[in-house]
């Protein structure tokens, strides 16, 4: 069924590729961005990206559009003018249970001592059959910002850490040495550490709290330093 599944998944970028350099694709957003190749090569045009094929699309100035996997891309983005803020996709090795090193696509959503990623999450039974059309999954202003359609994770040193085993995975072994001012913080501000906003929240207040303490740890050591 793996099997069957990749071969799939192959076939559809290949006709996506073959179809995108004959003519436009109806119905895609564009945003005006860049890719970054993994030989560092950089590619600038209009950019739209699909969460299903996990494919991106580049449009260029000559009109060509290309498709592309995580395997050829290591990030992507573009500046949301909706959100305010530049959205960035790496390119990252997902665990498989095998020797197979498969690269997926995933958005980052905070950027620090502890990075916070998403990614789509698949549609099971009827859902399955009924919404996992790839013409769903096209990144739209509606779908970025329905944060049930994802999963989300801490990325760290190569870990994927689920956002659904937060205290056990997350909490406890990462934040926990900044435990007593993140109580402080979740108690004066009222957030609810079980809800994906709160622990979002104190994730970003942990990354904060740790930018601090490195500054700290900076100018301590510059006014040891002898004249």
């Amino acid at each position: 069924m793996k099997i069957t599944s990749a071969l799939i998944s192959v076939t559809v970028i290949a006709f996506l590729s073959a179809e995108v350099a004959r003519a436009d694709i109806p119905g895609v957003a564009w945003q005006a961005g860049e890719l970054v190749m993994w030989n560092n090569t950089s590619l600038a045009g209009d950019v739209s990206y699909n969460w299903s094929t996990e494919t991106v699309l580049l449009r260029q100035r000559n009109g060509q559009i290309r498709s592309y996997s995580a395997h050829t891309v290591r990030q992507f983005g573009w500046f949301d003018h909706n959100q305010h803020k530049y959205r960035q996709f790496l390119s990252l090795a997902s665990p498989t249970g095998s020797d197979v090193i498969l690269h997926r696509f995933y958005e980052l959503c905070l950027d620090g001592s502890l990075t916070v990623i998403r990614r789509l999450r698949r549609p099971h039974g009827l859902f399955k059959r009924t919404f996992s059309h790839p013409a769903h999954y096209a990144d739209t202003q509606e779908l970025a910002q329905t944060s049930e359609q994802f999963d989300y994770f801490v990325y760290d040193e190569g870990e994927f850490l689920t956002f659904d085993r937060f205290h056990s995975d997350i909490y406890t072994p990462k934040l926990i040495t900044h435990d007593r001012e993140l109580q402080h913080f979740q108690r004066i501000h009222n957030i609810n550490d079980r809800s994906l906003l709160g622990r979002l929240v104190l994730i970003d207040h942990y990354n904060f709290l740790m930018k601090q303490d490195q500054k700290t740890a900076s100018i301590r050591n510059a006014s040891k330093v002898p004249d």
